[in-house]
């Protein structure tokens, strides 16, 4: 497509987008858009306006949606700038979690961070917990980000913060952290953990949006760049985590975030979710 077209079709979608977006914020609009979105015609035309910006069965084809669209997607620069000073200081969502890190302090001694960009909760938290010096917290993120986190490591002479793209590295963990990044990810939590050996002997998930209806995928418009993400069911993944073996110890809303569907709010993560497990 024309860069110039793309550009055109790009805002057309963003602003169809808000609008409905709008419409189905009035409980008329949605209960009027509920009882004829399902009509192949209106579905048709709904898809047409929205975009990519529609569920979708898994993450691949909401990926496929995006291509030429995505922006730089993770490697966005406005991406970035978003997630880099989240190592400055918690938000409101962070401190359940500081919580129940600090209840367990005493017991861990190995941190697993799940999609944790280049040690960006590592920074954050190390400064509201004190930390062993014998303490290894291992980011799991894709090689580019990893290659950044280990020069910013070096360059302070931070030995306890480590870097790895294999999930299996996992295993013997004493905590396992996902803050911000499960939705990147098609499988459930459960199917994550179920291969270690050893599993963590603590479950953080943080700043995650579950659903109440069965998991999906959408988009996640962040204006300049466009991410595909899954949105989870709750209970399937409680449920996975309990045949695990872990109990369900805490659970909390984060408001400052939302991932929201246009037509679907029904659909949409309203808020955004904390979970804290045990192993039984």
């Amino acid at each position: 497509m024309d860069p110039l077209l793309r550009r055109f079709r790009l805002i057309q979608i963003q602003y169809c987008s808000r609008i409905l977006r709008g419409v189905c914020g009035v409980p008329a609009g949605f209960a009027a858009v509920r009882a004829v979105r399902k009509l192949p015609l209106v579905r048709d035309i709904i898809n047409a306006l929205v975009g990519y910006n529609r569920p979708f069965l898994t993450l691949q084809d909401a990926t496929a949606a995006i291509a030429g669209y995505e922006g730089g997607g993770h490697h966005n620069s406005s991406y970035l700038s978003v997630k880099i000073p989240e190592a400055e200081k918690p938000r409101p969502g962070d401190y359940a979690a500081l919580f129940h890190l600090e209840r367990v302090a005493s017991e861990v001694h190995r941190v697993f961070d799940l999609g944790g960009s280049v040690g960006n909760l590592f920074y954050c938290y190390s400064k509201q917990l004190h930390f062993p010096s014998d303490l290894r917290w291992t980011v799991f993120d894709l090689p580019e980000t990893n290659k950044i986190g280990a020069e910013l490591a070096r360059s302070i002479q931070e030995e306890r913060l480590h870097f790895t793209d294999q999930l299996m590295d996992a295993d013997g963990y004493d905590v396992f952290i996902s803050s911000g990044s499960l939705h990147y990810f098609q499988q459930p939590l459960a199917d994550i953990l179920a291969p270690l050996a050893v599993k963590p002997r603590y479950v953080i998930v943080n700043r995650a949006p579950l659903v109440d209806v069965p998991s999906l995928a959408t988009i996640q418009d962040g204006g300049s760049y466009r991410l595909a993400c899954m949105l989870h069911n709750r209970a399937g993944l409680i449920k996975g985590m309990e045949q695990l073996g872990y109990v369900l110890v805490d659970s909390w809303d984060i408001r400052e975030r939302s991932v929201m569907i246009p037509c679907y709010p029904d659909m949409s993560a309203k808020t955004y979710s904390g979970l804290f497990f045990r192993k039984a």
